[in-house]
């Protein structure tokens, strides 16, 4: 469970897990807000350099988004600004945008140049440093 969680979520949890089917009645009618927010896509294809994505739940409460986070800083070290490197936390309305449209299935991620690299599961930064080489 994620640090500082309200007491009341795991108590909602529990409740859900006990009552199943009272849960499933109480959400029957739930319908999803719209968090549908225009986002504009890199042009994979016409990139000045190589751009290395990390998609993560949220890098400082997530351990494994902190480690997927961190071996794509340690990279933009070793690349300094030969590559561009951002974060996209899934915590605002147009990183969810953003991961929606990308089609990423499983957080964290990390995506080189608009391509799949590693799903969920953390590279060491040799190979992380050999992929991106081969991308300059």
């Amino acid at each position: 469970m994620p640090y500082a969680s309200p007491v009341e979520n795991a108590i909602a949890l529990s409740q859900a897990v006990l009552h199943t089917d009272k849960a499933r009645e109480m959400v029957a009618n739930y319908e999803l807000s719209s968090m549908d927010v225009d986002v504009e896509l890199p042009d994979y294809g016409n990139l000045k350099k190589p751009l290395l994505e990390a998609f993560t739940l949220d890098s400082t409460a997530c351990a494994a988004c902190t480690y997927m986070w961190g071996v794509a800083q340690d990279a933009k070290k070793h690349f300094g600004d030969r590559i561009d490197v951002v974060e996209y936390m899934y915590n605002t309305p147009e990183n969810i945008s953003r991961i929606k449209k990308m089609g990423v299935k499983q957080l964290p991620s990390l995506y080189l140049n608009g391509e799949l690299k590693y799903s969920s599961l953390i590279p060491n930064l040799d190979d992380l440093i050999r992929q991106i080489e081969e991308a300059l």
